[in-house]
């Protein structure tokens, strides 16, 4: 009995373990420079190069062919050129790569019937909107809008304000999607007070980032004034003004009386009897 259940799986046995000698072969066949070969992820800066290589180990003139989401890379408008393939050195270049580059590419060796691919990510970087580079100078009372404009793959963003790390909205402090869909990318206070004279800090993760370590970080410095603070101001000088033409006027006084008193003492009778 035993001896017919092993005959009538032992070709599915083979096949099992056919496939599993034929990954292995695959695995050291091409050998791709992963960033993190856990999860084959290659991370690339926009802007700036991206480079995929993918070495055969075997000898032999095999053609390596290149393929982003399962569509060749020459058959691509968006690519077209962009990229340029060194097939000594087995390697796909893009030299200034986008955020929309990002993506699944494959390396591919047919006569071996050999495929890698890779999980391409663009770093993420942030930046406040124009017009909100630098400092902010706001009055108690007036409504905060702050828009942190993430590019990257799948951008994940914190705010910072002051000591305080937020990754969801507060009673006093909303977080929202922009129009990208990216989550908390949005931060609007409806009504500042005094206390929210802090630093804003923006920062923002992907995979990227959690392999560098480096998240991408950009921080604005709120100013808040009092609503009444103008008007002080103003009250301040008049007291001012006030003081000093008193000031004034008492020294003028205490100086005409001198004057007076010094001419007094000029027309008294000894001074006449002097003059005789």
């Amino acid at each position: 009995m035993e001896c017919k259940l092993i005959s009538r799986y032992s070709p599915l046995l083979v096949l099992f373990l056919a496939s599993l000698v034929n990954a292995q072969t695959v695995s050291d066949i091409l050998h791709p420079n992963y960033d993190d070969p856990s999860s084959s992820l290659k991370y690339y800066d926009i802007a700036k190069a991206l480079t995929l290589g993918c070495n055969i180990t075997k000898e032999g003139d095999y053609e390596l062919s290149w393929s982003k989401d399962g569509e060749n890379v020459s058959e691509i408008d968006s690519l077209r050129d962009r990229y340029k393939i060194i097939k000594e050195e087995r390697k796909f270049i893009i030299s200034r790569a986008l955020e929309s580059d990002a993506g699944s590419y494959t390396c591919s060796v047919r006569a071996l019937n050999a495929s890698r691919t890779f999980n391409v990510v663009a770093n993420v970087i942030v930046k406040f909107e124009s017009t909100e580079i630098g400092k902010t100078n706001m009055v108690e009372g007036e409504k905060l809008s702050l828009h942190c404009v993430a590019f990257g793959t799948n951008p994940k963003i914190t705010w910072t304000v002051g000591n305080a790390t937020l990754s969801t909205s507060t009673e006093h402090i909303v977080l929202e999607e922009d129009d990208k869909g990216v989550e908390n990318a949005r931060l609007t206070i409806e009504s500042v007070l005094l206390s929210d004279y802090t630093d804003y800090t923006c920062e923002a993760r992907n995979n990227a980032t959690d392999i560098t370590g480096k998240p991408a970080q950009v921080t604005i410095t709120v100013r808040i004034r009092g609503k009444y603070a103008a008007l002080y101001v103003f009250l301040g000088i008049i007291a001012e003004v006030v003081v000093l033409c008193a000031i004034i006027l008492i020294c003028e006084k205490r100086r005409n009386k001198t004057e007076i008193e010094e001419s007094d003492t000029d027309n008294s009778p000894d001074q006449e009897k002097l003059k005789k």
